[in-house]
């Protein structure tokens, strides 16, 4: 019988627990940490271009206008990363908390009802280790044509 692998989304799933939680923390402190160096790289690069005024006024208004633009997207980072990390804090031991989606792979063969082998797969971790693999059914409201 034909068949075909596809593609299809897979969503990590971790369980909280304190080592998550405080390496997740760590992971986002870091990461604002990184961005705020950025911003500063930016600042500095700004300065030393108007000091050293070797372009013309044209390019330095160029310049200033990207490095700004370049400020303002890390600068939204960094109040992403910073509600990320509220919400982490916030997080309640046990509870689930969604990290990601990957992709993972099924096969379809002639016959198969795709909807249900597409359907919503989460692969549900603690510290690390699978603890459950979930396939939900296909969703009533999506059936193929003709049924």
């Amino acid at each position: 019988m034909p068949s075909i692998t596809v593609q299809r989304p897979v969503l990590i799933k971790a369980i909280v627990t304190e080592a998550f939680k405080r390496l997740y923390i760590a992971d986002l402190e870091d990461a604002i940490k990184r961005v705020d160096a950025l911003v500063q790289q930016i600042d500095v690069q700004a300065r030393r271009f108007e000091l050293e005024r070797q372009i013309t006024p044209q390019q330095s208004r160029n310049l200033r206008a990207q490095l700004d633009l370049e400020r303002q997207r890390q600068e939204a980072a960094r109040m992403e990363l910073q509600a990320r990390l509220r919400e982490a804090q916030d997080l309640q031991l046990n509870s689930e908390f969604t990290q990601g989606t990957i992709e993972g792979t099924v096969e379809v063969s002639v016959g198969d009802n795709l909807f249900d082998k597409i359907s919503r797969t989460e692969i549900v971790v603690k510290d690390g280790i699978v603890l459950e693999i979930r396939e939900t059914a296909a969703s009533p409201l999506i059936t193929p044509v003709g049924r």
